[in-house]
């Protein structure tokens, strides 16, 4: 074995022990978190009950996009734990996208079938462009959450490509740095969890409004409540028709 193969077993030995025990090591800091981390866990058990719901009313086709945004929001969860924030705010912006997708391809059987094949592939502009077209969409700024998800995707977008400084991992420190206890850091990823699922679970009540009026679905408004603050409830009341109930 050539010197240069010895070094790098070496070093690659060295590497995977350091990173397994500052993971840890940083996971143990941030479970001081747990209270807030609990918050984060019962605002992603409205998407639980969403794909529930949403089980019998969408093609299996856009059912599988909107399982990988929970998926994506559990992601998000589990890497804010570790302290992996840049990894964490990038599950985010997926979550935001698959949802997209999922509204989308519910009502374009064909562009599906063209997705499948490689031959659909608009960019993320399109998607969006077509959410705010919907007939579905109600433009009152209480209830409309589609400027808010614009304004969250760019900023999400800025962790992703390392474009903002304060997103970046390694800001503060002259070499590589995987994880991070960084309370700064969890307060923005905080902050933005909260205002994506807010306005996730915002965009499927105003596109699925007239299943959710009245008494039906009481389980799924329930669950909704965990990811939207009591104080919103009148404003979705009066525009939607629905009424959420507290947990």
């Amino acid at each position: 074995m050539s010197l240069l193969l010895k070094e790098t077993e070496a070093n690659f030995i060295s590497f995977n022990s350091e990173w397994r025990k500052h993971m840890a090591d940083v996971s143990a800091e941030l479970a001081k978190q747990e209270p807030k981390f609990l918050e984060s866990y019962r605002r992603i058990v409205s998407l639980q009950a969403w794909r529930s719901f949403l089980e019998a009313r969408i093609s299996d086709a856009s059912l599988s996009f909107f399982l990988e945004a929970q998926n994506d929001a559990l992601t998000s969860h589990v890497f804010a734990n570790l302290g992996s924030w840049r990894s964490a705010l990038k599950a985010l912006r997926s979550g935001i996208e698959n949802v997209m997708f999922c509204l989308y391809y519910k009502d374009h059987s064909v562009e599906f079938t063209l997705w499948e094949m490689g031959q659909h592939k608009p960019p993320i502009s399109d998607y969006m462009s077509y959410l705010e077209r919907h007939p579905r969409r109600i433009k009152e700024p209480s209830v409309d959450p589609i400027p808010h998800l614009q304004t969250e995707y760019a900023t999400l977008s800025k962790a992703v490509h390392a474009s903002a400084k304060n997103f970046r991992m390694t800001k503060d420190v002259k070499g590589t740095l995987l994880w991070s206890p960084s309370l700064a850091s969890f307060g923005q990823w905080q902050t933005r969890a909260i205002a994506v699922l807010l306005n996730l679970n915002l965009l499927l009540l105003v596109h699925f409004r007239n299943e959710l009026r009245g008494a039906g679905a009481a389980p799924l408004r329930e669950a909704v409540g965990l990811a939207i603050p009591a104080i919103r409830y009148p404003d979705i009341k009066t525009h939607l028709g629905i009424v959420l109930r507290q947990p």
